[in-house]
């Protein structure tokens, strides 16, 4: 199991863990890390968020 698995996606876990995972290091490609980032992506675009982005913004 991936490390990144079992300590949660975060910037910082995947700086320390995806450096030394031999398939990211040779392909600079990881699946399960793609999924990741598009499910924090899709997070941040859900509309309440946006809404109370926009409403501390000033806007």
């Amino acid at each position: 199991m991936c490390m990144i698995e079992e300590e949660g996606y975060s910037p910082e876990n995947k700086e320390l863990y995806c450096r030394n995972c031999i398939i990211f290091v040779r392909t600079g490609k990881c699946e399960f890390l793609k999924y990741l980032e598009s499910q924090v992506t899709a997070d941040l675009n859900r509309d309440h968020l946006q809404e109370i982005l926009i409403d501390e913004c000033g806007f």
